[in-house]
């Protein structure tokens, strides 16, 4: 698939052409290929705070919010 970095990308463009879920999907899969890439984990938190935003539900936003959490502890904020 040409690696994390390029995984993450895709991931992003998805995103932000609003399609979060199959976003969230690749940088998951992203994440689990470079568990230490700081710069992937910064990247799948924002593409789970861009879906978290976009959802109504209440239970929907926080399992996105505890997507955001651990990428939080992965990057050290």
């Amino acid at each position: 698939a040409g690696g994390a970095a390029r995984l993450a990308e895709r991931a992003v463009a998805l995103s932000e052409a609003g399609d979060h879920r199959l976003a969230c999907h690749l940088i998951e899969t992203a994440g689990r290929a470079a568990p230490d890439d700081d710069g992937v984990h910064q990247i799948r938190r924002e593409i789970y705070g861009r879906r978290r935003r976009s959802e109504t539900s209440l239970m929907a936003k926080g399992i996105y919010a505890g997507a955001l959490r651990e990428s939080d502890a992965l990057i050290g904020e």
